[in-house]
């Protein structure tokens, strides 16, 4: 039987590697962003420090935002396993939440980029100057920046349930949830 043909016909029964090697890079960077901010809270205006912080938070969000796109791309390329069989509201809430993950992936990074130019700052990432996207508009920048931080505590709250869910169905449920997001064993067809 051609090879092709049967990964073409059958699923694969995890995530192609590509995606699960994105899915753990964006947590991290992710984990990053956010212990960055969270920190750079508690050193005073005018410390080095607060602006590396703040750098970092910044690049690491902005790896976020390019890493989704390939992500998504990766996932129309390479395609997902089958839906597990879940009762219809479960499938319905995972499916939310995934919705509302990657709303907040880009969200996040976006929203960022135009609160920082509509203070009037430049959005340089690596070295680059990002075009502008916003001009300096002071009073978009406020409801920007409150938007942006209301979807970085939505993101602790929807990770969260994502990774409830994910052991909830692993342990409770007996499916073999976590090994779709792993590299271990072969991507069977």
């Amino acid at each position: 039987m051609n090879p092709s043909a049967t990964s073409s016909t059958f699923p694969p029964s995890r995530y192609h590697p590509l995606s699960v090697i994105l899915h753990w890079v964006i947590f991290l960077l992710f984990v990053v962003a956010l212990a960055t901010i969270e920190y750079r809270d508690d050193i005073p205006k005018g410390d080095p420090l607060r602006d590396l912080l703040r750098t970092v938070h910044m690049h690491a969000g902005q790896l976020v935002l390019i890493l989704v796109v390939l992500r998504l791309l990766a996932r129309k390329a390479f395609g997902v396993p089958p839906e597990l069989a879940l009762p219809r509201v479960q499938r319905w809430g995972a499916a939310a939440v995934h919705l509302l993950l990657y709303a907040v992936m880009i969200g996040l990074p976006v929203t960022g980029i135009l609160f920082t130019q509509a203070g009037g700052r430049d959005v340089v990432f690596f070295g680059m100057t990002l075009p502008v996207i916003l001009a300096k508009d002071m009073a978009l920048r406020g409801p920007i920046k409150e938007f942006h931080e209301f979807m970085g505590n939505a993101v602790y709250f929807l990770v969260g349930l994502h990774v409830l869910g994910a052991l909830w169905h692993q342990f409770f449920d007996r499916m073999p949830i976590l090994q779709r997001m792993s590299l271990r064993g072969p991507r069977q067809n």
